[in-house]
């Protein structure tokens, strides 16, 4: 049985697919603010210096489940990665208008 998306999972939809270089994790090394749903999707998230997702060859260890901030790295003007790929990137209107909903939906940031 298909389970509907939630407000938050909608907005991943809304985010333009990112392409990083090999061994790029810089987006891994802030410490992320999330939603509650989020932080359980990922199975937790214990800061330590690094995401703990962070697998040892540098890449996602919970790629499909990451939160809003990190899909949205790299695929905005206000946040390009020089190691990312992105064709339309979205605009710092769009952006920020994609955030002010995102906060209007998280139950809490943790």
């Amino acid at each position: 049985m298909r389970q509907d998306k939630t407000p938050i999972q909608r907005l991943y939809d809304r985010i333009p697919k990112t392409r990083c270089k090999a061994g790029c994790f810089r987006c891994c090394i802030n410490y992320v603010q999330m939603a509650k749903e989020e932080r359980e999707r990922m199975g937790g998230y214990e800061w330590n210096g690094r995401c703990p997702h962070l697998t040892s060859d540098g890449k996602c260890g919970v790629y499909d489940a990451r939160p809003l901030v990190c899909r949205i790295y790299g695929s905005s003007e206000l946040l390009l990665c020089p190691d990312c790929e992105c064709g339309e990137p979205l605009s710092e209107e769009e952006t920020r208008s994609m955030l002010r909903e995102y906060l209007k939906e998280a139950d809490k940031l943790i």
